[in-house]
């Protein structure tokens, strides 16, 4: 016992050396992680060891993307006109950073229930004549995930060429996996679990791939917080799902392919030498109208900007008369926390949306904590009440929307690898916004009274679990 504590206490001080003169993290960060580790040794110990140590993943990531990303389009500046010129430095920004270049889409669906999504994602493959390309944070093997399996295999056999690439949090078995590889389907795995022996999911929450997409013969594309699981067709313990989610068809799907394949070759140990990616659009292929202008917003450990975070921050900081958000997790950094309160107290009418059934206990009491803080300066909260929200949305001024698998917490701003979709103009943004005005006549108003009547063990564990922040 006395070896394990020494032990311990070793590991904690390379771990705090680690932090300070290798990994250079955020100051709130680093002194987040030194603090659990000075005060806290067993705890602090395990809790670094799974959620915090990267330096492997780190090492990876940068000998295979580097950190190029903003000389990549560093001599580019799209020209835009008409509906896209007030957000012409958020496109800039978004092209220089290499997050995604402007392009244009032909049709768009927008699914809010998992029975609408997933029979038309099925519908899909079963029709698919080429390819099928999907990545995928959750892909469980219940009900759901053997449905979308079958009709995988079956077009497998048929001569279409399916590659599907899962994170390594699943917990789908090395057994499956060759079941599908013998079907003729080939499987990768994003930072795999050491313990696959075990039939666990992986242990280690950083760097994850939280992208959720599938594109079809190259020219359908499906985007959106829908993981594949039954409780996403709500019929989990949360009960009823909303979520967000599009069915795309254009010049965007390249982009997207693009993105896919990018982190396929990771995923296979490739090397920028030997990628395989489809060709990028030319400039003057897009076509002159504005009205049905999108953009991909990827993000990751291994840009050298925040490009998510600082998507929703651009889009805040424009704002003029209104500012619709959808999350389960809201847990943001000081950055987005003081530009929501600038813009509240500018006079923008800031509409936010949490769930009142979260999927983790303590995220719910950091959800209130950071909302009682704006609830303050103004800005409306609401709590969905009819099941469980996953949708990841965010509206601005009926002009610009954005969609994907971006939650407002800083896993998603500095630890994971994420994909939106920026829409600028069209019917499509009037059509969420009618969805998330819907979706308040059954969700509930934070109040004064509530605010004002908060008992003490109410707020010891908004503060308590508050602390966790960081590494959520």
């Amino acid at each position: 016992m006395e070896f394990l504590k020494n032990y311990i206490i070793l590991s904690n001080i390379i771990f705090l050396l680690v932090i300070i003169f290798v990994e250079k993290k955020r100051p709130v960060y680093a002194l987040f992680w030194i603090s659990l580790l000075v005060f806290t040794s067993y705890l602090g110990f395990f809790s670094f060891l799974f959620l915090g140590l990267s330096l492997k993943k780190s090492r990876r990531i940068n000998k295979f993307y580097g950190n190029s990303a903003l000389n990549l389009y560093k001599d580019h500046k799209v020209e835009t006109k008409g509906d896209l010129q007030r957000w012409k430095k958020l496109v800039d920004y978004l092209e220089v950073s290499g997050a995604g270049k402007l392009s244009t889409y032909e049709e768009m669906e927008v699914f809010t229930t998992g029975n609408h999504f997933f029979s038309n994602l099925i519908n899909d493959i079963l029709k698919a004549k080429q390819t099928i390309h999907m990545e995928y944070f959750v892909f469980k093997d219940d009900e759901l995930g053997r449905k979308l399996f079958d009709a995988m295999i079956k077009k497998a056999e048929s001569g279409v060429s399916i590659k599907l690439l899962l994170d390594g949090v699943n917990s789908i078995t090395y057994k499956k996996i060759k079941e599908f590889e013998k079907s003729g389907i080939e499987v990768e795995v994003f930072f795999p679990s050491l313990f696959h022996f075990l039939k666990i999911a992986n242990l280690r929450a950083n760097y994850r791939d939280h992208k959720k997409l599938t594109i079809i013969d190259g020219r359908i594309g499906y985007i959106g917080g829908f993981n594949i699981g039954n409780e996403y067709l709500g019929r989990g313990r949360l009960g009823k799902w909303r979520d967000t989610a599009l069915r795309i068809q254009g010049e965007v799907i390249h982009e997207i392919e693009r993105e896919f394949f990018m982190s396929w070759n990771f995923a296979k140990k490739g090397s920028k030498d030997n990628m395989v990616i489809p060709k990028p659009l030319e400039v003057n292929k897009y076509k002159k109208t504005t009205i049905n202008s999108t953009q991909l917003v990827s993000s990751g450990p291994h840009f050298q900007l925040r490009t998510a975070r600082d998507n929703f921050l651009r889009m805040i900081m424009e704002a003029k008369k209104t500012i619709y958000i959808q999350t389960p997790y809201f847990i943001p950094d000081d950055t987005i926390m003081d530009a929501l309160k600038v813009a509240s107290i500018s006079g923008v009418n800031i509409k936010i949306m949490i769930p009142d059934k979260p999927d983790h206990f303590f995220v719910y009491w950091v959800n209130h904590s950071f909302a009682w803080e704006l609830f303050e300066y103004g800005i409306g909260f609401y709590r969905y009440k009819e099941g469980f929200i996953h949708s990841k949305v965010v509206i601005v001024d009926d002009e610009i929307a954005t969609v994907g698998t971006v939650n407002f917490d800083y896993r998603s701003f500095y630890q994971n690898f994420e994909i939106n979709i920026n829409l600028y103009g069209g019917e499509k943004i009037k059509e969420l916004r009618n969805n998330f005005i819907q979706d308040l006549r059954v969700s509930e108003k934070l109040t004064n009274i509530e605010y004002l009547k908060r008992g003490n063990l109410n707020k010891f564990k908004e503060s308590l679990f508050r602390l966790l922040a960081p590494m959520l």
